[in-house]
Order: structure tokens, then C-alpha cells, then sequence
């Protein structure tokens, strides 16, 4: 659970650096009480709080949410691979082939083929990008 609000707490940041709210000389501040608000954390220190990875560093800003949009995705593919494949049974047994060629078959084949991921998943598994696979594996 804490993962997409680190992902949250970022995109928030970076919104108010671009968008003139927010002063780069008070990220770490605004990270720390981020931090603290929304996952009860307390930052030891910027190299583990703020600078902790290196996308600002490298000047990658909007990144993250990309990050949640992988997450959601796989999520959504993960339930209709389970339509298809015992894949809970075939993890524990650490059989990945056929996952891996249900993967290969639905998605990674096509490259950029689709002109968006909404539309590489209505047509393959038959829905656009839904969020409901991603909450429900987080809330069960």
C-alpha cells in the first residue's frame, strides 16, 4: 500500500515545483511532512527521504506516475491471465512459461503496434485500463 503513495506524494511535489508553489529549497520539508501525513514515516534524512532516487536528480519529472499506471495495468492483466491460466498454482511451482507466453501473446508481441494502452487491452482482453483490478488487489 505504501508504494502508490510514494508515487502520489511525488507527482503532488512535482506538480507544485512546476506549477510555481513550491520552492525546490523546500522539497525536503514538504517531503518529510508528506511523508509523515500520509504513511507515518519519519525521514532519517534527505538521502533516504527526498533524494532517495534519482529521477530529480536526472531531471526526469513526471515519471512516477507512469510507475502506478504499470502497476494498475498489471493488476488488470494478472485477472484475466487467471481467467486463462492457473497462474497461482503455476507461481508457487515456479512455472512462468506459460504466463510468460500469455504475456508475450497479449501484450509484449505488439509493441507499438496500438496507438495507446487503452487500446492494445480493449482489444486484447477485451477492457480499457480499469482501476478496480489494482484496488481490489490492494484491499485484498
Amino acid at each position: 500500500l505504501t508504494y502508490p503513495l510514494h508515487v502520489i506524494l511525488r507527482y503532488n511535489i512535482e506538480k507544485d515545483v512546476i506549477g510555481g508553489n513550491l520552492d525546490v529549497n523546500d522539497i525536503p520539508e514538504r517531503w518529510n511532512a508528506d511523508m509523515k501525513s500520509m504513511l507515518n514515516v519519519e525521514v532519517p534524512s534527505n538521502a533516504k527521504g527526498c533524494l532517495q532516487d534519482v529521477h530529480w536528480s536526472a531531471l526526469a519529472f513526471g515519471y512516477f506516475p507512469t510507475y502506478l499506471i504499470g502497476s494498475a495495468t498489471a493488476a488488470q492483466l494478472a485477472h484475466y491471465c487467471k481467467k486463462d491460466l492457473d497462474m497461482d498454482t503455476m507461481m508457487k511451482n515456479g512455472e512462468f512459461a506459460e504466463i510468460k507466453a500469455w504475456l508475450t501473446d497479449k501484450v509484449h508481441r505488439h509493441g507499438k503496434r496500438y496507438a495507446s494502452l487503452d487500446s492494445l487491452l480493449e482489444d486484447q482482453i477485451g477492457e480499457k485500463l480499469n482501476p478496480k483490478y489494482f484496488i481490489d488487489y490492494l484491499t485484498t
